[in-house]
């Protein structure tokens, strides 16, 4: 799941592309110093705001929806990604997918059902009556005292902008390296 933000920065993908076919070692730095800030600014409050217990009784077991908190933070990643917009939208413009460049997401499945559930229009996306359960975002919601988005969204839209405001200086740097770069082919 990513924030969305304010902020747009036009090529930068393009740059970090061109920067991995110039000069991989300086890539890779700012890389791992974009991820950096990232973990330290948004992973850190995502981590301390999961629950250490789990949400529901049913989240009580050993297999893929089990919940442990050690388990749940090393789920919370960032990822820095650079595709480009799918073919089926590059045609339109690239109007309808917008790809952020550093993104925050998880990679359990407990922390994102318990995270979104309830957000969509429908409340039991299964239409099987025996294995519906109508009352799981609602049981979340009054066990965890906030609505969908409970923990990605919730502790990393409150630091989006101290985030902004440390990766400006990394997308600087970019800028210069790749204007050099280009400058001199």
């Amino acid at each position: 799941m990513t924030a969305t933000v304010a902020v747009d920065y036009y090529g930068l993908k393009e740059a970090l592309r061109e920067l991995q076919k110039v000069s991989p070692a300086l890539r890779k730095e700012i890389s791992k110093e974009m991820l950096g800030i990232v973990r330290e600014t948004m992973i850190a409050p995502i981590q301390d705001s999961i629950p250490s217990s789990p949400p529901l009784s049913g989240m009580k077991h050993s297999g893929r929806t089990s919940w442990t908190k050690t388990s749940q933070q090393k789920g919370v990643v960032a990822k820095i990604d650079t595709r480009k917009a799918r073919r089926r939208n590059l045609q339109q413009g690239a109007e309808w997918e917008s790809l952020g460049v550093v993104k925050v997401q998880t990679k359990t499945a407990a922390l994102a059902i318990s995270d979104m559930a309830g957000r969509g229009p429908n409340q039991t996306r299964n239409g099987n009556k025996l294995l519906a359960r109508p009352n799981f975002a609602d049981s979340l919601t009054s066990k965890l005292g906030r609505g969908p988005s409970r923990f990605l969204w919730f502790a990393g839209e409150r630091n989006v902008e101290g985030t902004m405001r440390r990766l400006a200086d990394v997308v600087d740097k970019v800028a210069d390296a790749t204007t050099g770069k280009i400058i001199r082919r």
